[in-house]
């Protein structure tokens, strides 16, 4: 059955991202909150998204970054009912879900919007299918460059249909590693303070503006480690399980296991490299 998930995450990905490419340089973009950008092409993408895969499997329900605030419970709906009446929020996945939580398609239409509204080509589409903490299927589309990540639980990691590994860098040293940061940096920020502990020991460092793609680059081996402490289920959920389809971990920045509904991240290319940055981060 998770073939059949996974199949039509690629085509809602291969239909959002050719909207995305469409659409850039055409579109404006307003502030949801301070440098937190959204543009017509997010939301017209998250919408080709929802139909696609609500209207092929109309029990599951949809945590997407373009509508939050729409919390429905998880008791059985009316035929009926429309597809904004099956969207959750982030308090409704991972830990936080209640036992028995359905299929979940969790979706960022447009992660890298930032770069989008300035003609940056590094962003993509990233859709995954959860219930409750398990993840079960990925998908990463970057429309730029003509590339499909893609991951089943217990079935490995490809990219356009050919097997991906992680990277066997086990020191920081010799690791380029990509970090985020959140929309408002401050001189507290956990990111920017883990920024500062890494950019001196490491390789060297990428900030790239986009998550799922840090991510999905680490899947295959490009970037041995990314750091991400203000994570979003969005920004994750696709890239970590094909992290660890392809070999790699990925955890809490505390070495705790990976959940959904907490936010810092730390995502490595091996065991080794994974202990050694714990080491780093929290020394």
């Amino acid at each position: 059955m998770t073939s059949i998930f996974l199949e039509q995450a690629k085509r809602a990905a291969l239909e959002a991202g050719a909207i995305l490419k469409d659409k850039l340089g055409k579109v404006g973009f307003r502030e949801k909150s301070p440098a937190d950008l959204v543009t017509e092409a997010d939301v017209a993408a998250q919408r080709r998204v929802e139909e696609t895969l609500l209207g092929a499997f109309p029990d599951h329900y949809f945590l997407g970054e373009e509508t939050q605030g729409k919390t429905p419970s998880f008791g059985a709906l009316s035929e009926s009912s429309v597809a904004s009446s099956r969207m959750l929020s982030e308090s409704q996945c991972g830990s936080k879900a209640p036992e028995g939580a359905p299929f979940t398609w969790i979706v960022d239409p447009l992660d890298g919007t930032t770069n989008f509204v300035h003609g940056v080509p590094f962003f993509c589409v990233s859709i995954a299918l959860a219930r409750g903490n398990d993840l079960l299927c990925a998908v990463i589309f970057d429309p730029n460059n003509g590339e499909l990540f893609t991951a089943k639980r217990g079935s490995g990691a490809f990219l356009n249909g050919s097997r991906i590994r992680t990277s066997g860098t086990q020191r920081p040293r010799s690791a380029l590693t990509a970090i985020s940061f959140p929309t408002r940096t401050r001189d507290d920020s956990p990111d920017y303070l883990a920024f500062k502990r890494c950019v001196t020991v490491c390789q060297s460092m990428r900030r790239t503006g986009s998550t799922a793609l840090n991510l999905a680059y680490v899947a295959c081996g490009r970037f041995d480690c990314n750091i991400c402490q203000c994570a979003h289920p969005w920004d994750v959920a696709a890239g970590v399980l094909l992290i660890l389809e392809a070999g790699g971990l990925a955890t809490h920045t505390n070495g705790r296991p990976f959940d959904l509904a907490a936010q810092p991240l730390l995502a490595t290319g091996n065991s080794d490299l994974h202990r050694n940055f714990l080491t780093l981060l929290n020394e």
